[in-house]
């Protein structure tokens, strides 16, 4: 099955294996460290019959750091479908670090014309910059409304630190936070505290 991944790259220095726990049976994990959540999932969930394109979404800050993190993605994610017998295609695709409000409208625009329609979509937006989320979710709820996508997965790779060092690490699944929006979306009200009523009787359906 032809499946699209979106990742965000971190720019920090290091970026640490570690091993990722999940009290989510859809999330299966590995018992082995990685240094991208998502491909912990892919250890235990792709198979010989899926073909990705996977979008690495970058920041280029200046620094050299975000290069080799997209390498170290692609010889990780490399090494698990090698193991499957998964395949895989990689899109750069790189936006600079700034404010300018160009650059996010350019992001979504390049990730949606990646989109194929009616592809199967994963996203994992543990690392990278705050905004990066929200436009990735924005892209995601085009591709779902426009291009008859499905959203399958969006991980998150929870941390907890000491001292500096990671000592647990879990992975969740946020697709829940990206459908909040398509509720909201759903009211139609012009009277605010019956717009109130009517959304926590969606959310608590």
């Amino acid at each position: 099955m032809k499946k699209l991944l979106i990742c965000s790259i971190p720019m920090k220095k290091e970026v640490e294996r570690t091993v990722y726990a999940s009290d989510d049976l859809s999330l299966p994990v590995s018992d082995k460290p990685y240094m991208y959540p998502i491909n912990s999932f892919l250890s235990q969930k792709a198979d010989d019959s899926d073909e990705y394109k996977v979008l690495l979404l970058v920041k280029n800050d200046g620094n050299p750091y975000y290069e080799k993190n997209a390498e170290d993605f692609k010889k990780e994610l490399g090494d698990v479908f090698a193991s499957v017998g998964a395949k895989a295609e990689f899109v750069m695709i790189d936006t600079e670090f700034s404010g300018e409000k160009e650059i996010p409208e350019q992001l979504m625009g390049r990730i949606v014309d990646e989109i194929e329609v009616g592809d199967h979509i994963m996203a994992d937006i543990t690392y990278g910059p705050k905004e990066l989320p929200i436009v990735i979710f924005s892209a995601l709820g085009f591709a779902e409304k426009f291009l008859e996508c499905d959203i399958d997965n969006i991980v998150y790779g929870k941390a907890d630190f000491e001292d500096g060092k990671v000592v647990r690490t879990e992975i969740w699944d946020m697709s829940p936070l990206y459908y909040l929006s398509s509720v909201t979306n759903t009211i139609q009200c012009d009277d605010p505290e019956k717009a109130r009523k009517m959304l926590k009787s969606l959310l608590s359906l």
